[in-house]
C-alpha cells in the first residue's frame, strides 16, 4: 500500500526547530491564562521607522507591488553596493554581486543549494544558530561544528587543525553571533578568512547583527580580509526592525553568485516589491537610518545591562563572558545540576518564561540556555530574573 505520509529521506538528520517548540509550550501557557515571559525567540518589540513605513504605504498606494527583478529591484541592489564602498571600503557590482533575497535565511539556503554537492565537507562554528547545520544538511553536506573559544571567539588552531585533515568545501561563521552575543575579533575573522583561501575553501559570513553592538565595539566584515573567498549573508529584519516582513540579500563575487542566484531562481519569485522599495527609500537616508539604529541600540543596551546583572545574581547559572552584540546573553546552568532542556523546562513550566535550550545551538553546549531580551523591556527582564532565582533559591 503507497504510504502518502512518507517524508523525503534528506529529513532523516534534521530535526524539527527547538526553539519553536519552547515557543509554542509557551503560547499554550498563554492560552491557559498563565502570564509568560518570552525571552526565547530573538525578535523584537520596537515600532517599525516610520521612513520604512511611509515609503511601504506610498509604494502599496502607487501600485508598485507587482513581480520585481528576481535579483531585486535595481535602487535597492545599487544602495546596498554603495553602503559597502562607503563603509567597508568593498566594491560589489550591484547588477552580478548583490541578490536580494526573502529574508537572510532564503540567501543562506541558496547558499546552500547552490553550491554544495553532497558529501561535501562544512565547517560551522559552534555554538551558532542551528538553522546552519541543517541547511547544509538539507544540501547533503557533511558538516563539523568547530567549537569556539571558551570567551565564544573564533578558534583558529582548531579550524586550522580540521581543514588540514581533508578536503573542506565550506566554513560557515557568524559574528555578532547569535546565541552568544558575542563579536568574533577582527585579527581572527581575518586570520580565518586568509586560511581558508589557502585551503581553497569557501566563508560564508553571517553578519545580521552587523548594527547591534555595543560599547562602541566595531563591527569587522569579512570580506575586508579578502572578498574572493567570502561570502556576505546579511538582513534588514534586525537593523530596521522587519523581522516579519522578510529582506535579506547576499554579496559575493559574480562568480560564486551565479550558482547562488540561479538557486534563489527557482525558490522565490522575488522580495516583496513595496518592502524592497522601503529598504531603499531607508539606506537613500543615511541620516535617518543612522538616527533611529541608534535609539534602538540604546533601548536594547539598556536591556543588556539589565539582563546581565541580575540573570548573573541566579544562583547556577555563570555568564564568564561579555556579550557585546545582537540581544542574547547565553550562560550555563551547569551549577542548577540540570542541562538546559530540563532547566528551561522547568523553568517554562514552574516560573512561566521562555529560555531556549543550548543544545538547539550546538551539541557541545548542552549544559546551557539561550536568553534573548530583545522583546522584553527591564521591568519584564527584572520580573522574569526574579521569578527563576526564586525558583533556584527553593
Amino acid at each position: 500500500m503507497l504510504d502518502y505520509t512518507r517524508a523525503a529521506s534528506r529529513l532523516d538528520h534534521v530535526s524539527p526547530s527547538g526553539l519553536r517548540a519552547f515557543f509554542d509550550l509557551g503560547a499554550q501557557l498563554a492560552a491557559k491564562g498563565v502570564d509568560v515571559i518570552s525571552l526565547g525567540i530573538g525578535d523584537l518589540d520596537l515600532p517599525l521607522p516610520r521612513i520604512i513605513e511611509k515609503a511601504m504605504i506610498a509604494a502599496i498606494k502607487q501600485g508598485r507591488i507587482r513581480y520585481t527583478s528576481n535579483k531585486g529591484i535595481p535602487e535597492l541592489r545599487l544602495a546596498i553596493a554603495e553602503r559597502y564602498k562607503e563603509t567597508f571600503g568593498l566594491k560589489y557590482a550591484w547588477d552580478e554581486e548583490v541578490l536580494v533575497t526573502v529574508g537572510a535565511l532564503e540567501g543562506l539556503f541558496d547558499i546552500m543549494l547552490g553550491l554544495l554537492n553532497p558529501g561535501d565537507r562544512v565547517l560551522i562554528q559552534e555554538p551558532t544558530f542551528g538553522y546552519f547545520k541543517y541547511q547544509a544538511l538539507l544540501a547533503g553536506a557533511e558538516v563539523e561544528q568547530i567549537p569556539l573559544s571558551p570567551r565564544f571567539d573564533l578558534d583558529i588552531d582548531r579550524f586550522a587543525e580540521a581543514l588540514n585533515q581533508r578536503k573542506t568545501r565550506m566554513i560557515v561563521i557568524n559574528s555578532p553571533c547569535n546565541p552568544t552575543g558575542s563579536i568574533a575579533s577582527r585579527s581572527k575573522i581575518i586570520e580565518l578568512v586568509e586560511l581558508a583561501r589557502d585551503h581553497d575553501c569557501l566563508v560564508v559570513s553571517d553578519e545580521a547583527y552587523e548594527f547591534l553592538r555595543y560599547d562602541r565595539k566595531p563591527h569587522t566584515c569579512a570580506a575586508e580580509a579578502c572578498r574572493d573567498n567570502v561570502i556576505v549573508v546579511s538582513s534588514f529584519s534586525k537593523a530596521f526592525v522587519m523581522t516579519g516582513l522578510r529582506l535579506g540579500y547576499v554579496l559575493a563575487p559574480a562568480s560564486i553568485m551565479k550558482p547562488i542566484a540561479q538557486l534563489h531562481q527557482y525558490n522565490v519569485a522575488c522580495a516583496a516589491a513595496p518592502i524592497q522599495e522601503a529598504a531603499a527609500v531607508a539606506l537613500r537616508d543615511p541620516k535617518a537610518m543612522n538616527a533611529f539604529i541608534k535609539r534602538n541600540r540604546a533601548i536594547l543596551n539598556k536591556r543588556r545591562k539589565t539582563a546581565i546583572e541580575h540573570f548573573s545574581k541566579i544562583p547556577g547559572l555563570s555568564l564568564p563572558y561579555k556579550p557585546l552584540g545582537a540581544f542574547y546573553l547565553f550562560p550555563s546552568c551547569k551549577g542548577t545540576g540540570m542541562n538546559g532542556y530540563d532547566f528551561a523546562t522547568k523553568v517554562l513550566n514552574e516560573a512561566g518564561v521562555i529560555l531556549i535550550p543550548g543544545d538547539n545551538f550546538g551539541k557541545s553546549f548542552s549544559d546551557y540556555v539561550r536568553i534573548s531580551y530583545s522583546s522584553a523591556p527591564p521591568n519584564r527582564l527584572l520580573e522574569a530574573a526574579s521569578r527563576i532565582k526564586h525558583l533556584t533559591d527553593n
